[in-house]
């Protein structure tokens, strides 16, 4: 309890991080404010979605140098949304595309992500092809929904797959600042087909391996990754990818 308060304080300020210490931990609202944003947060109280909020917002996991200017952000497994207003909020000017596949986690993701013109969320999974997938529930909770390809659009649980090279076509992408990642083990799936067409013109990656959830992501991104000049660093459970040539 003295560590979660002690850094909403650290990270907001003396009264606004008491405030939402107290709406979050001890009223449990599913509504409050931070300092930089605008807009509400929505969340879940007695869910996940509070560790999320810490990783992001308190331990600042994806405070990251990226150099130059920063204009094109994609969150690939974007959750509820708070990667994407922790960027808009570091990043106000850059346009970001928020993916995420899994519906009641999209709805609260276009409800975080409402007010904010430069950011476009699209419910659809990072894949290695277009077609339809759907979403599995392997007991990781709702921040470890997996993916797989569904045989037929028809299915309840499907729901259109999408791939980098797409994205980049359809919103007219020709460089990327940061990509973060974050996609349940189909890392394995997207970094195995036409990295060429977008990993050379990435800037920043951002990732979570899975290889827990899925043996062999790693060794498929590490494999891709060989053939460009990246610099790698740790920073909490992601890897920082720098493309030393952009």
């Amino acid at each position: 309890m003295f560590n979660f308060i002690q850094q909403c304080v650290r990270n907001f300020g003396f009264f606004p991080g008491l405030i939402i210490y107290l709406r979050i931990k001890i009223l449990k609202s599913n509504k409050f404010f931070i300092p930089g944003l605008k807009h509400p947060i929505y969340l879940r109280p007695r869910t996940s979605d509070v560790h999320t909020f810490r990783e992001i917002f308190l331990r600042n996991e994806y405070s990251i140098s990226v150099p130059g200017k920063t204009q094109v952000i994609i969150d690939a497994g974007a959750n509820i949304g708070f990667t994407t207003l922790f960027f808009t909020k570091r990043y106000p000017a850059a346009k970001i595309l928020s993916l995420e596949p899994d519906r009641d986690n999209f709805e609260l993701l276009k409800k975080n992500t409402s007010h904010y013109t430069n950011i476009t969320p699209i419910q659809s999974a990072l894949w290695n092809k277009e077609g339809f997938i759907e979403v599995t529930d392997k007991g990781y909770g709702v921040r470890g929904f997996m993916v797989e390809e569904s045989p037929s659009s028809e299915s309840d649980n499907s729901m259109p797959s999408t791939t980098m090279a797409a994205l980049l076509t359809k919103f007219s992408i020709t460089s990327i600042d940061i990509l973060k990642m974050d996609i349940e083990g189909s890392e394995k799936e997207v970094f195995s087909l036409d990295i060429e067409k977008w990993l050379p013109i990435t800037k920043c990656l951002v990732i979570e391996l899975h290889d827990r959830m899925k043996p062999g992501s790693s060794q498929a991104v590490f494999k891709a990754l060989a053939n460009y000049n990246f610099e790698c660093s740790i920073r909490g459970e992601n890897l920082v990818f720098i493309n030393k040539d952009l």
